[in-house]
Order: structure tokens, then C-alpha cells, then sequence
């Protein structure tokens, strides 16, 4: 699809997608600085370590919740954009050719639930060096 015939409607999607790249660029820079400021000896040492591993999970979901919203959004565009598909094919046909080649961008009920098993199971992980890594450091 080029730019002349690209939908306007796509153009509201475009835009959105353009402002959460802008809060995700500006959420790893609060990720960052919080395990930064997290990192100091005073700080943790004030906030405990649960306290610690409550902000970092924070962090985590908030992650989580703008990478969903950015996959419905992009789920949401490419609906629109087969509505206007090129000259020459049909909206029956792009959608069998996508669907047969192309991972559907939201998972069904069943898998959602393997996925969030593997997220938790690496935000566990992640949250078990945390913790390792501050109490060596109180030691």
C-alpha cells in the first residue's frame, strides 16, 4: 500500500502508535533511573526489600500494559488497511493469505494463559536476582 492510497483512517492509528513509542522511550528512562535510585544502599536499605520488588514489578505491568495496547492498536490498523486493500485482490483473499501466514497479533484464551504463566515466570526470575542481588548487597 503507498502513501496515495493509503486510508486517512490509518492516519489516527499512525499517530497513536507514534505517541506510545514516545511514552515507551520515556518509560524505560523510568525504569532505568528507578533501578538506579533503587540500587543505592540508603534507599533500599530505607524501603526494604519487599518495598523494592513492588516498585520494579510496577514497572513491569506498566511494560506489559503499553506492549498490549501497542499489539490491539496494530491488530486495529492492519482491520482497517485490509478494508482498503490494493486494486486487484479481494478482502476474502487477504484475509485467508494472512491468516495462513501470519501469527494472529492477539493470542486465543488458551494460549494467553501459557503466556502469562511464561511472563510471570520470567518476572519471578527476574524479581528472584533482584532480591538475591540486594541482600548480598545488605550483607
Amino acid at each position: 500500500m503507498n502513501s496515495e492510497s493509503m486510508p486517512k483512517e490509518l492516519d489516527v492509528f499512525i499517530s497513536i502508535l507514534g505517541e506510545i513509542d514516545m511514552i515507551k522511550n520515556q518509560l524505560g528512562m523510568l525504569d532505568k533511573n528507578t533501578h538506579i535510585s533503587l540500587s543505592q544502599n540508603n534507599v533500599s536499605a530505607m524501603l526494604g526489600n519487599s518495598e523494592c520488588f513492588k516498585i520494579l514489578k510496577l514497572i513491569e505491568v506498566l511494560n506489559a500494559d503499553i506492549s498490549n495496547l501497542n499489539a490491539s492498536l496494530l491488530n486495529a490498523a492492519h482491520l482497517v488497511s485490509a478494508e482498503y486493500s490494493e486494486p486487484g485482490s479481494t478482502k476474502n483473499e487477504e484475509k485467508k493469505t494472512n491468516d495462513e501466514s501470519q501469527p494472529p497479533l492477539h493470542p486465543k484464551k488458551d494460549s494467553s494463559t501459557k503466556e502469562k504463566k511464561k511472563e510471570n515466570e520470567t518476572i519471578n526470575n527476574m524479581l528472584q536476582y533482584f532480591k538475591e542481588r540486594f541482600e548480598e548487597r545488605d550483607e
